[in-house]
């Protein structure tokens, strides 16, 4: 690899990119919020309540007792930035697979994320496994969040480009 295609692949996304990751993620973002709330309910017989996980992370990690709007700002901060950009860094610096299998390798990344590593951190079952399907209704709306937030990202940069 030249030290050309080295700093063209470590190199930081455009402000232009930014805004797309986030449209991206502000669309797949509302989809988890449908998701979460009704069909989940439906089959699982409870929501998924993410700000909730974050309240019992911070308190069982730090002793910070967060208010419920703190909570959800943090959730939806991963929700529209900080996970579709990671999307970007693992498509950009990391081999890609084409779109539709980055989106769902994402989506399933988040979900080993978030149920995986900080639910243990916040005194829950490993992937909720007390609780069998609402964690495969939060597998399969991570999985689809992933795909939404990579085609939105995705079409938005092929369109500026």
């Amino acid at each position: 690899m030249t030290s050309a295609t080295m700093s063209r692949g470590l190199a930081l996304p455009s402000a232009r990119t930014v805004l797309n990751l986030m449209l991206g993620g502000f669309a797949a973002l509302g989809f988890w919020e449908l998701f979460s709330a009704v069909p989940t309910a439906w089959f699982a017989e409870y929501p998924l309540e993410p700000p909730e996980l974050v309240k019992s992370l911070f308190s069982h990690q730090f002793g910070l007792a967060l208010s419920t709007p703190v909570a959800k700002l943090l959730h939806f901060l991963t929700g529209f930035l900080f996970y579709p950009l990671g999307y970007w860094v693992l498509t950009r610096w990391v081999k890609s697979f084409g779109m539709s299998a980055d989106g769902w390798i994402w989506g399933v990344i988040t979900y080993f994320i978030a149920l995986g590593f900080f639910a243990p951190l916040a005194g829950q079952h490993f992937l909720l496994s007390d609780v069998p399907r609402l964690s495969l209704m939060s597998l399969i709306g991570h999985a689809i969040y992933g795909y939404l937030a990579a085609y939105v990202f995705e079409a938005l940069e092929a369109r500026s480009a």
